[in-house]
Order: C-alpha cells, then sequence, then structure tokens
C-alpha cells in the first residue's frame, strides 16, 4: 500500500500531472454537474409525460367501463318497465302468455345485441313462466346468487353490483353446465307492505370483457390496473388471474382516500377514478416502469459523457502538455544555469525567435527576464569572482610579507652573534648563503612554486642554520620520484624547520636531526618534518593546535606556523592541513597534507 502511495505521489509530484488533475476536476465537475442536472429535470419532465400518457389512457378506459356501465343500467331499466308490465297482467288470462312471451323476447334480444353473457328473471312460483328455465326462474332460485346480505336487504331502486364466482347457466347456453365467474348487475323489487320480494333479475356479464380491455391498453408495459368494488374485491384486473381476489386493508384505505388523484406507497403510484357503479379504477405505475423508460435517457447521456471525456482529456493534455513543455525548458535553463562558470552549459531556446515580442505571454517574458537575469549574473559574478581572487592575492602577499622580514630578523640576528664572538669566517659564509637563498626566492616571482625549488631554500636555511650550531644540527631530506615538479606555497617548510630548531636544541637534546620527507597520498601531497628534539609541552602543543584548527594568525605565539596554515588552508593553494604531534624531550612530528597541484600555466594564472 506504501508503495503504491509513493508511486501516485511520484506521479503527481510533477507540475503536468497536477495541471492535468487541476484541468479534469475545472472540467468534469462541471460536466458532472451539469449532467445529474439535466438527468434529474428531464428525468421529471419524462416522469410527467409518462403519468400523463398513463392517465390520458386511465381517461379513456374510465370512458369507455362508464359507457358499459350506463349500456347495462339502461337495459335493467327497459326489463324493469317489462317485468312492471308482466307483474300487471293476470296471469290466468290468455294475456298473460302473450306478455310472457314479449318480455321472453326482449330478454333474449338484450342480451344477443349488447353481448351479455346472460339473463336471468325471478319470479314467484305462481307466475306465468317461471319454470321456464332458460331465461326465467323460480325467485327461490334467486339464494344461489349470494347476494350481499346488505344490498339484498336494502336495495333502493339501484342496481346492486358484485362479483360471482363459478357462475353455472342452463345446459343450452352452456355445454356441461360449465362454471364461469361473472359480473352481475343485479335489481330487486319488493312490496312496500311486507316486505317480501316480489321479483328479480340479472345481467350478467363476463369479467374478460373489462380485463381485456385494461390488459391492451397497458399491454407490454410494467402498469396494472383493475377494477374494484367498495368492498375491495376486484371485479376486473389486466392481469385475468387475479379477478375475485380481496384487496388488503391498507391499499383499499389508500384508494378510497383521495378519488381523482395520484398517490404514492413506496415505489407505486396509484391512480383511483370512480366509476358511476360506485367501483373504483385503480391504475398502479411502478417506479420501475418510469426508470425503464428513462433508461434511453440515461443511456444516452453515459453515451455523451463516454464520447466527450476522452476528448476533453486529450484536448486537456495537449494544451498542458505544451504549457508545460515551456515551463521545463525554463525549468532546465534554471538548474544547468551556474554562477562562475566560464562555458555555461547550453541551454534549450525559451523564446522562439519567429516570436513577434508583442505576441509574448507571461512565459515568454519570464524567459526573457531569466536569459537578462543569467547574463548580468555571470557578469556580476565574475566581476566578484575577479575581485576575490585579488583579495586573495593580496592577503597571501601579506602573510607572505611577514614571513620575510621575521626569517630575515632570524638569520640576521644569527649574523650579528658570530661577528660578536669574532666568527667572522662564519657570518661571511652566512652572508653568501643568504645571498644565495634571496637569489632563489626572487627569482620565482609566482606564490606557488616547484616542490623542489622549496626544497632547496629549505636546505639553503638548514645550511645557514648549521653554520651557527655545527654539530648540534643535521638533517636528511627524502622526495620520492617525480613529486617535485608539484607546486607548493613559497616558504611553507623554512618556519616548521626553525621552530625545531629554536626550540629543539635544549640542554637535554644538545643534539637535533631533523628528517624531512616528501610523498604521495590519495591525490595529494604529504610532507612529513620529524626532529629527536625537545619536543612541546602539552599546554603549548594544545594551544598550537587551537591556532591550527581555527587558522588564526597571532603575532605573539605561533606566528610562522599560524602564518603557513593560514595560506596552506586557502582553495587556491591546495586546501592543505597541518597536523603537529610532540612528546617532551622526545620530539615532534609535523605533517603537512595538500592537493597535487600541476605547474601548468593555468595554475600559475590562478595562483599568481
Amino acid at each position: 500500500m506504501k508503495k503504491i502511495s509513493d508511486r501516485i505521489r511520484s506521479v503527481f509530484s510533477h507540475f503536468q500531472a497536477k495541471l492535468l488533475l487541476a484541468f479534469l476536476v475545472c472540467t468534469l465537475l462541471p460536466l458532472g454537474t451539469l449532467g445529474f442536472i439535466f438527468y434529474h429535470v428531464t428525468y421529471q419532465i419524462a416522469e410527467d409525460k409518462i403519468m400523463s400518457s398513463a392517465l390520458l389512457a386511465d381517461d379513456q378506459l374510465n370512458v369507455q367501463m362508464n359507457d358499459r356501465i350506463r349500456q347495462t343500467e339502461n337495459v335493467a331499466d327497459s326489463i324493469q318497465y317489462d317485468m312492471y308490465t308482466l307483474s300487471q297482467t293476470d296471469s290466468s288470462s290468455t294475456q298473460s302468455l302473450s306478455v310472457f312471451g314479449s318480455v321472453r323476447n326482449d330478454i333474449s334480444m338484450f342480451k344477443t345485441t349488447f353481448g351479455y353473457y346472460h339473463i336471468s328473471i325471478f319470479l314467484p312460483r305462481e307466475q306465468t313462466g317461471a319454470g321456464e328455465g332458460l331465461y326465467f326462474y323460480p325467485l327461490e332460485d334467486l339464494e344461489s346468487f349470494r347476494i350481499p346480505r346488505q344490498k339484498r336487504l336494502n336495495p333502493g331502486t339501484d342496481s346492486i353490483w358484485f362479483y360471482h364466482p363459478d357462475m353455472q347457466i342452463p345446459f343450452i347456453l352452456s355445454d356441461g353446465y360449465t362454471a364461469r365467474d361473472v359480473i352481475v348487475c343485479c335489481r330487486l323489487l319488493r312490496n312496500q307492505g311486507t316486505g317480501a320480494t316480489e321479483y328479480a333479475y340479472t345481467i350478467l356479464i363476463d369479467p374478460a370483457e373489462f380485463s381485456d380491455a385494461l390488459a391492451d391498453t397497458f399491454s407490454d408495459t410494467d402498469i396494472t390496473s383493475y377494477l374494484a368494488a367498495e368492498d375491495g374485491t376486484i371485479m376486473a384486473h389486466s392481469d385475468a388471474s387475479l379477478c375475485g381476489t380481496v384487496l388488503d386493508q391498507d391499499t383499499l384505505d389508500l384508494i378510497s382516500r383521495d378519488e381523482g388523484e395520484t398517490q404514492k406507497a413506496g415505489d407505486i403510484n396509484y391512480h383511483t377514478a370512480r366509476l358511476d357503479n360506485g367501483w373504483y379504477h385503480v391504475t398502479e405505475i411502478p417506479g420501475s416502469y418510469i426508470r425503464k423508460n428513462t433508461q434511453i435517457l440515461l443511456q444516452t447521456l453515459v453515451f455523451t459523457l463516454l464520447v466527450s471525456l476522452p476528448l476533453t482529456v486529450l484536448v486537456i493534455i495537449m494544451l498542458s502538455g505544451n504549457l508545460t513543455k515551456r515551463l521545463k525548458k525554463l525549468s532546465l535553463a534554471m538548474e544547468t544555469f551556474h554562477l562562475g562558470k566560464n562555458t555555461p552549459s547550453p541551454v534549450p531556446e525559451l523564446v522562439s525567435a519567429a516570436k513577434s515580442p508583442s505576441s509574448y505571454d507571461e512565459i515568454d517574458r519570464l524567459g526573457i527576464t531569466f536569459q537578462n537575469m543569467q547574463a548580468s549574473l555571470n557578469q556580476n559574478m565574475d566581476s566578484i569572482l575577479e575581485l576575490s581572487l585579488s583579495e586573495e592575492r593580496l592577503k597571501y602577499q601579506l602573510l607572505q610579507s611577514q614571513i620575510n622580514p621575521h626569517f630575515l630578523y632570524n638569520i640576521l640576528g644569527s649574523i650579528k652573534t658570530c661577528i660578536s664572538l669574532d666568527r667572522l669566517k662564519t657570518a661571511d659564509e652566512m652572508i653568501t648563503d643568504l645571498t644565495r637563498f634571496y637569489r632563489l626566492t626572487l627569482r620565482k616571482s609566482g606564490d606557488l612554486i616547484a616542490i623542489r625549488d622549496e626544497l632547496e631554500i629549505a636546505r639553503l636555511y638548514l645550511e645557514m642554520e648549521k653554520l651557527c650550531h655545527g654539530d648540534s644540527l643535521s638533517w636528511e631530506i627524502r622526495a620520492e620520484d617525480g613529486i617535485q615538479n608539484f607546486l607548493i606555497c613559497r616558504f611553507t617548510l623554512q618556519p616548521f624547520l626553525e621552530n625545531s630548531i629554536q626550540h629543539g636544541i635544549s640542554r637535554q637534546t644538545p643534539c637535533v636531526h631533523i628528517s624531512l620527507d616528501v610523498s604521495y597520498g590519495d591525490d595529494t601531497v604529504i610532507i612529513t618534518i620529524t626532529d629527536n628534539g625537545s619536543g612541546i609541552a602539552p599546554r603549548q602543543l594544545e594551544d598550537l593546535r587551537a591556532t591550527l584548527e581555527n587558522r588564526t594568525v597571532d603575532y605573539q605565539k605561533h606566528f610562522g606556523i599560524g602564518n603557513v596554515n593560514k595560506r596552506l588552508s586557502s582553495p587556491s593553494f591546495g586546501n592543505g592541513t597541518v597536523r603537529v604531534d610532540s612528546r617532551l624531550n622526545e620530539g615532534t612530528e609535523i605533517v603537512i597534507t595538500f592537493e597535487q597541484m600541476e605547474d601548468s600555466d593555468e595554475e600559475s594564472n590562478d595562483c599568481g
């Protein structure tokens, strides 16, 4: 997980990746927001359209259903008139047969003309035709219809509509007495005085007539439509298998609450209309149907995003790549720019030569400003470098000028001592050696001289000191082959040799032997000066080491060694170091280390 996190962090550490991410966020966020708002608004519009279309189909169905119901009521009114005529005719007269035949013909005509499943008339048994068995039945057979008790006791003048399962009709009309579920429109006539039923008749309608109309209207959809009685019995359903079932109480309460309004329960929209006979025409529109019909909208939106997104990303990559390419050039120019380089590394062209100054943008102006700044800095750096070199030379010459008088003062003091002791020959030889010494040193005008010349200067100095000390002083000088050609600061060795002689010869160590070795190091020159003199006391050694470490020049103590250490530590003279080890009455070791410097014109120019 950490590797993945580091890789992602590494990718987005590039400016182009950050710029691309910013472009994508600034593009996709508004695009996604607009897409969401567009889909939401369009979904609402589509939902309203779908609901309106379903409700329009509902309204057409309501008209169709009410027409059929009113037609049936009109037929029931016509039969009512015939039944009144028949009940007013004396059943013992010959006229009663004529009236019965006329009524029977009307019943047959109504059934055939209006496509009813059957029409049944129920008469008192003593009434003419009560046992006819085709359209007319005894009043006692009315019990098989299971008319709802409440409606049967208070029929009024309205029709009684109910659902009758497994209704059987005479074999003449239905082979084998096949039972069938039917919708019944029933009318009862009661005697006002006795309350007894005088006659009744039923018009039977096949529920498939309504169910087929419901199913055809919403075919190939997930919309459900049905007719329900006031007690919740489903009279007809777009799924015919559900006819005769009863709605649960919650659904019945919902559809009977606000007729003509659309209500939502869960994911289903219910639209209820009240028909002329008191039925509820209910249409259930599930949310899944609306979403399925808006699926094409969602697919179109997603397809548009999938097509436009790669094109957007491609355009963003091209634009960000062109922008960051110029920034990369500027960054590379800044990385390759180094102060003080005489030959700066080649940098890419920051501003195209073909561009007109009037067409420069902020990046172009930044590139031109950097180029001007680079030229100005290089010029200033060259001036600063020249001043630094001049300052370094002046410092070196100052230190060098301090060494010469110090050395000359000591030698002249020795010559004076020889003269006062009447050792004129020794004084004469010292003056001769001093002449040779200065002839050699003055002949070398540079600040750096070859190691062979420095060793010769050291030898001449030791020769002069030996004239004063005689056999008390001896030395040996060793140098590895070829090392004498490297360069060294002038007057590097003399202060150390002087220190070994002046502080090494004592009562405890009357004779001092000095060993001077020049050898190779790792790209360095190592000069080791050892003596067997009196050594340096611990406190003085500590002070000397502090002087070397701090690179200070103290005119009161350790002046010569501090002076040489200060000059050697300069980068122009080899970044040298001086290390001193000493034991009291055993001797001292001085190790001088500095970088190998070739004797070339370039080095001479740098140091001189």
